[in-house]
């Protein structure tokens, strides 16, 4: 059994020590792959004095976190990778928690994409970004909590949701849906990852005996800028839903003018807003759609 692990960085040399060095005492062997963004903090020369034994790309351009997972992913796949374990590099695994997802996922082969609960740095609570999913029971099965109450708790459980900081890919996942879709630079990549994921068939599973840290309890202006275009992003892009761009380019042109002549000038400008998003990114969606329906490693 092969297993590799894929760490994008960029600019993050402070937490390099914690995560890179969190893999030299797993409990079975990893072949670490960085994929390096054009960090300007000196990443990739520290990387490769600190961690020689770390498989290290280079980038002179940053590609954005999941076109860069996608150079990591494929080197695993054409190296006989089993099993890719993606993790962020604001995060770090302890000793068995890779190989505690692994044998879960040999036993549970109905599970794409298998995540531990992730803790914040000082292991005082639950990353609040998990949390906020793991409690909602529209996307999170609602025996989690009760099992967890009544000490009965299950080795995995369906969710909807989990943010790719720390994702275990069977090789059968990957060589059904593939990469990382390149329409997304940052954000939303794991979502659209997830659809996917469940188009094709498999479930989603969160692991409450299994964990990890993710310093993630932190402000994301680059984020709150773009949420609105990153929630267009993910729903035009969903494979199990179906969108009349037609229709909605028309109704978001109708909002601005109706808006407007109402007065109604700030709302009148984001309907205008999303009507030149969509028109501009139609085609894109439309190829993303495509390609994302058909099975295969796609983007890779």
């Amino acid at each position: 059994m092969k297993v590799f692990a894929v760490v994008v960085t960029y600019n993050g040399i402070q937490w390099y020590d914690l995560c890179l060095g969190s893999f030299h005492d797993t409990s079975i062997p990893i072949d670490v792959i960085v994929v390096d963004n054009a960090s300007t903090d000196g990443s990739a020369e520290y990387i490769h004095q600190h961690f020689p034994e770390v498989i290290l790309f280079d980038q002179k351009d940053n590609l954005g976190f999941g076109k860069a997972n996608n150079i990591g992913i494929k080197y695993a796949l054409d190296h006989d990778a089993d099993f890719v374990f993606l993790l962020n590099q604001d995060a770090w695994i302890e000793p068995d928690t890779i190989s505690e997802l692994v044998a879960i996922s040999q036993t549970h082969p109905e599970y794409g994409i298998l995540s531990p609960v992730h803790l914040n740095a000082e292991k005082s609570n639950i990353e609040h970004l998990l949390l906020r999913r793991l409690d909602d029971f529209r996307t999170t099965d609602s025996a989690l909590f009760d099992d967890l109450f009544f000490d009965r708790l299950k080795d995995v459980y369906d969710t909807k949701y989990v943010n790719a900081a720390a994702w275990l890919l069977p090789r059968k996942t990957i060589e059904t849906v593939g990469g990382f879709d390149p329409f997304f630079f940052i954000y939303g990549e794991d979502d659209n990852y997830i659809n996917r994921v469940q188009y094709h068939g498999m479930k989603i599973g969160v692991c409450p005996k299994i964990r990890m840290v993710h310093d993630n309890d932190r402000p994301r202006p680059l984020y709150d800028s773009r949420e609105h275009e990153v929630l267009m992003m993910i729903d035009y892009t969903d494979v199990n839903k179906s969108h009349s761009i037609k229709r909605d380019l028309w109704e978001y042109w109708f909002k601005a003018v109706k808006s407007f002549l109402k007065g109604r000038r700030k709302v009148a400008k984001q309907h205008y807003a999303d009507y030149q998003w969509l028109k501009y990114n139609r085609q894109a969606i439309e190829r993303s759609v495509a390609q994302n329906r058909q099975e295969g490693p796609n983007w890779l």
